[in-house]
């Protein structure tokens, strides 16, 4: 049988693995080697521990923008590639350790548990230092080799940059999202797996790990309450469904009852290029505070209203009993006038 230990360990490129909490647990010799690092050094620490690049910078963008690769794998459960990133190692120079520039280009690879989430992720490196130096020193020139290697790490520069641009716009618009008034999310594919809920949703589902699960298992109280059914009629009819004041229970807490929410949302099919469904897409608003104020304002109603009936019995017994008086007190001065 093969020894994948063995294969890891003989490669000549630089690999190492990370768990989902960005920990290491394994590297091979390469890399422990273009890492200036140890092992048992590594094991179990977290990689902006590590390695933080330049912590003393605010800014600090390629450390963020490893961390952003990584955090995508995470999510999203699919490779994700740095065509050219700086990034700061420690290296020995004169006997003595110090933090050297280099230049990197490095994918990301996920590996998933027997459920099929991302346990870990495998980080392959090159070190493309020396290339980016020839870049710099022949730039403008052309001819031979140099100028191949040229513009191999040119069109990976130009990559990694227009890659910047599409994260920052995602960025961007990750932000609006998060920060929407109204709780939104989307879920893939037939089996509806949650791939983006903002703060609003996660606040009024009540929980925090809903991303990367099918509704079913995220929120297993709305099957019985007939919100999978309605997601399905979506999903095949393709034909989006409006909910009005529509009462929900949902368990937020592992010891309380199930609260009571009151909603108002959209679910929206979302279909692919070639017209075939691909998942729906949930926009809503809590509106439970308004359900309460309502309920609240028809039972004083109800209460004012029985009040008044009450008040109008009283009177109207009063006034028959003024009545019976004010004919007995007439009948009395009759007689005395009589006498």
């Amino acid at each position: 049988m093969l020894d994948f230990q063995a294969v890891f360990d003989a490669s000549p490129n630089a690999y190492m693995v990370l768990d989902s909490e960005l920990r290491y647990v394994a590297a091979n010799p390469v890399y422990l080697q273009v890492t200036n690092s140890r092992l048992e050094d590594l094991l179990g620490r977290y990689v902006f521990d590590k390695f933080p690049n330049d912590p003393t910078n605010p800014n600090n963008a390629p450390a963020r923008m490893l961390e952003r690769s990584l955090e995508r794998v995470l999510a999203t459960g699919e490779r994700d590639h740095l065509a050219l990133i700086p990034y700061r190692v420690p290296t020995q120079v004169d006997g003595a350790t110090v933090l050297e520039s280099r230049y990197w280009s490095a994918t990301h690879t996920p590996l998933h548990d027997a459920d099929g989430r991302v346990a870990y992720v495998l980080q392959h490196t090159v070190d493309v230092t020396e290339l980016h130096a020839l870049v710099v020193e022949r730039e403008g020139r052309s001819g031979g080799a140099a100028a191949s290697e040229t513009g191999v790490l040119a069109r990976a520069r130009a990559v990694q940059q227009a890659h910047d641009r599409v994260e920052a716009e995602r960025g961007y618009l990750q932000t609006l999202f998060d920060q929407a008034p109204g709780f939104m999310a989307y879920l893939e594919g037939r089996d509806f797996v949650f791939t983006l809920a903002n703060r609003a949703y996660l606040t009024v589902v009540g929980r925090s790990d809903i991303v990367g699960k099918p509704v079913r298992e995220a929120l297993p109280e709305v099957a019985a309450q007939g919100f999978i059914q309605l997601l399905e009629d979506v999903y095949t009819s393709g034909r989006p469904f409006v909910g009005t004041d529509v009462r929900v229970l949902l368990q937020r807490s592992d010891t309380d009852p199930p609260d009571e929410l009151f909603l108002d949302f959209v679910y929206q099919p979302v279909h692919g290029d070639d017209g075939a469904p691909r998942g729906i897409f949930v926009q809503g608003h809590d509106v439970t505070a308004r359900k309460s104020a309502e309920r609240e304002r028809e039972a004083a109603h109800r209460a004012a209203t029985a009040f008044s009936e009450e008040l109008l019995e009283q009177s109207t017994t009063v006034r028959d009993y003024l009545d019976r008086a004010n004919a007995r007190i007439a009948e009395l001065e009759a007689q005395l006038a009589r006498q």
